[in-house]
């Protein structure tokens, strides 16, 4: 029996082998049945590279090396979103001969996953984290500011309490910006957004985006990637 078990997890094991693939599995709970669709996030947008239904809770792709020079993209990460819906879903960041395991709630992924695997999927997952904390607070505190409207003294802590929130996230972004100047996670960190807040600003944190600009295209010159924040500096 152990034999039998032995020899059909072999296709499993070898079936993201190929050094040169790009390997994306997990579990989901609450998955079973459901489509999940993988996109390429690209400076054109989201190229859809293939989906698959849910069995057992559990999923695989396999991106082959010729799936992104489709799309120019040779030896560096790429953007590769997971979705159920436009409005469920993650994004991770991976390059060639990677391999990546999530777990989530296939109900909320943004809010529940969680990474193993190489260093650019674990920072991303860091930031979306960072993110549904934040947004958790403040999301408890507009439910008090509208409970007391109607309370100067309560919407005024409130909204101290909010502009404590936004500048402790804020320093957060920017030390994960210079601590990890040659990832393209940092580019998600530079303009991250929430509830149309933007954390930063091309203007007026210019020297924080040539730093990171000029980080990541010392090590990938002929990124897409890299060329756009290039066309963003003023």
């Amino acid at each position: 029996m152990r034999k039998l078990v032995f020899f059909c997890l072999i296709p499993l094991l070898l079936a993201c082998t190929n050094k040169q693939d790009i390997c994306i599995q997990g579990q989901l709970d609450h998955g079973n049945g459901r489509v999940m669709y993988l996109s390429l996030l690209t400076a054109e947008g989201l190229q859809k590279l293939d989906s698959s239904v849910i069995r057992h809770d559990s999923f695989k792709f396999k991106i082959k090396k010729s799936q992104l020079t489709d799309f120019q993209i040779v030896d560096e990460p790429a953007f590769f979103q997971l979705s159920f819906s436009p409005d469920n879903g993650l994004t991770t960041l991976l390059k060639q001969g990677q391999t990546v395991h999530i777990s989530a709630d296939a109900n909320n992924l943004i809010r529940t996953y969680r990474v193993q695997g190489p260093e650019d999927a674990v920072l991303m997952w860091q930031l979306d984290s960072a993110l549904t904390v934040f947004a958790q607070y403040t999301d408890t505190l507009l439910q008090i500011y509208q409970y007391y409207m109607e309370y100067d003294s309560v919407r005024s802590r409130v909204e101290n309490h909010y502009n404590q929130a936004v500048t402790k996230h804020t320093r957060f972004l920017r030390n994960f910006i210079q601590d990890h100047p040659h990832s393209f996670s940092s580019m998600i960190a530079f303009y991250q957004v929430y509830n149309q807040h933007h954390f930063f600003n091309e203007k007026d944190d210019a020297e924080l985006l040539r730093m990171l600009t000029d980080s990541l295209a010392e090590r990938y010159p002929d990124s897409q990637n890299v060329r756009y924040l290039q066309s963003r500096i003023r």
